[in-house]
């Protein structure tokens, strides 16, 4: 941070002795001001800087966009604010440190979020070279049977295969804790050799403890998220009890020897439980309240993905499709895409940080082409009004598919807009009901931001 830019900052604010309070939160620097008067505009006519400034009755906040808070930062080590500060900090120290889970994971997300768009731009292009093939009449079986595609695809592929490291080594860091022990308990989740003996036919113990079938349930984000918490408190504590001889060797033993073994003690039966008794409970719901199904479907798809849950839905809809010939499943799941599409949309309509906007957008876009992560994890999860929005239009288009009886003659890697074919039949409306199901879900999830986006905005004004 240059000197200029904490001078420009502080006359801004009418200099040291006119600030009370520095904070910062969620990426925002926020100066508490003594007297409103004494702000000095010019700063930010003279300078690109981009500030919210928000007075109310006698109270002057002035926030400043500060990511990795070296605002904030050098501004505590000049000691701005500190007298009366730390009382107001000790007063508000409850109320500013209650853990957000949503918001964790959006900062986890967040820097691997280069890697996963450029792995879904390529793997997108990928899925549509696919569907030109299937439906063109000109023989290209040369193109997708090459070594060249498979290698390309294997690129597109690659971050979402390494996903349980990036999110183990970026939760790690956030946690301040060992990433290099981390990446070996991200690895470890999708081994060859686990993952071979896992999915192989027969019960699977470890010390006696049954173990998932599922080898992808371990490596889902959510596991890897409380394991690394786990791990990184761990990590305190045997470093504050070691001597200084075991010193850097004993937290990553215990951490790898005992916390490790214990995670899958405890996920093994879990998974294995899900894994007995998720697809009696969803053809029973089916059978009995398909409508039901459909919406539930359509609201907690993307909480089924964060936590690995949703392949167990693909036994039961190969199932669908050999026993009726369709499936009513796969259209929810792609509703749920849609509705993290229009909340990430809205998003970055409302937004006025260009780097935001951008992500938003483009997250918006690989949502709708089948790729949802961006805009779930890095955009509608990080504020809790986008996430609870995009879970509610999922519900709305699971709603209208359920009414309408929206089917899928085609299950397809594909759960994106270029999915609609599948939908395709004769003398019926299908694929129409299928378009209007996704401009519902689209619709709903961003206008519910946008009118939560703008109560907020007069609730700050009031």
């Amino acid at each position: 941070m240059h000197n200029t830019q904490i001078e420009d900052w502080l006359k801004l604010a009418g200099g040291k002795e006119n600030i009370r309070f520095v904070e910062h939160d969620k990426g925002t620097t926020t100066l508490v001001l003594k007297d409103s008067t004494q702000l000095n505009m010019s700063v930010l006519a003279s300078t690109d800087y981009v500030a919210d400034i928000r007075v109310t009755g006698n109270h002057c906040h002035l926030a400043i966009k500060d990511e990795s808070s070296l605002i904030c930062n050098t501004l505590l080590s000049m000691g701005v604010g500190e007298t009366e500060g730390r009382a107001l900090q000790e007063a508000g120290h409850a109320k500013k440190n209650r853990f957000s889970i949503l918001h964790f994971v959006s900062d986890v997300f967040r820097p691997l979020m280069p890697a996963i768009l450029g792995a879904a731009v390529i793997k997108i292009l990928l899925i549509i070279i696919t569907l030109i093939n299937t439906y063109s009449s000109a023989d290209s079986s040369t193109l997708m049977d090459s070594q060249t595609f498979t290698i390309f695809k294997s690129i597109g592929d690659s971050a979402f295969y390494l996903l349980p490291i990036l999110v183990a080594v970026s939760t790690a860091y956030r946690l301040k804790s060992n990433i290099y022990v981390a990446a070996s308990i991200g690895g470890l989740m999708f081994h060859p050799q686990l993952s071979y003996l896992l999915a192989s036919e027969g019960q699977v113990h470890f010390m006696g403890v049954p173990m998932v079938s599922q080898p992808a349930f371990l490596s889902a984000s959510l596991w890897m998220f409380l394991t690394i918490l786990a791990a990184s408190y761990m990590e305190k504590a045997v470093g504050r009890i070691s001597p200084g001889v075991l010193q850097g060797i004993l937290t990553p033993v215990l951490t790898l020897g005992v916390l490790v073994p214990l995670i899958l003690m405890v996920l093994g039966p879990l998974g294995t439980w899900i894994q007995d008794q998720m697809p009696g409970a969803m053809n029973s719901l089916l059978d009995d309240a398909p409508i039901v199904a459909i919406v539930l479907l359509g609201a907690t798809f993307s909480l089924l993905l964060l936590a690995g849950l949703h392949y167990w839905l693909v036994p039961i809809i190969i199932n669908e499709l050999m026993i009726n010939g369709y499936s009513i499943i796969f259209p929810a799941m792609i509703v749920a895409y849609v509705a993290q599409a229009g909340a990430a949309f809205a998003s970055g309509l409302r937004s006025k940080q260009p780097e935001f906007r951008r992500l938003a957008f483009w997250a918006t876009g690989t949502a709708l082409l089948g790729v949802p992560e961006p805009a779930m994890y890095a955009v509608n999860i990080r504020k809790k009004a986008s996430f609870y929005a995009a879970l509610l239009g999922g519900a709305a288009g699971g709603l209208y598919y359920g009414l309408v009886s929206v089917k899928s003659f085609v299950f397809s890697e594909s759960v994106s807009l270029l999915g609609i074919p599948f939908f395709m039949e004769t003398d019926s409306l299908n694929v129409l009901h299928t378009c209007i199901g996704m401009v519902i879900a689209f619709c709903v999830s961003g206008l519910l931001v946008n009118w939560q986006a703008g109560r907020g905005s007069k609730n700050r004004i009031g």
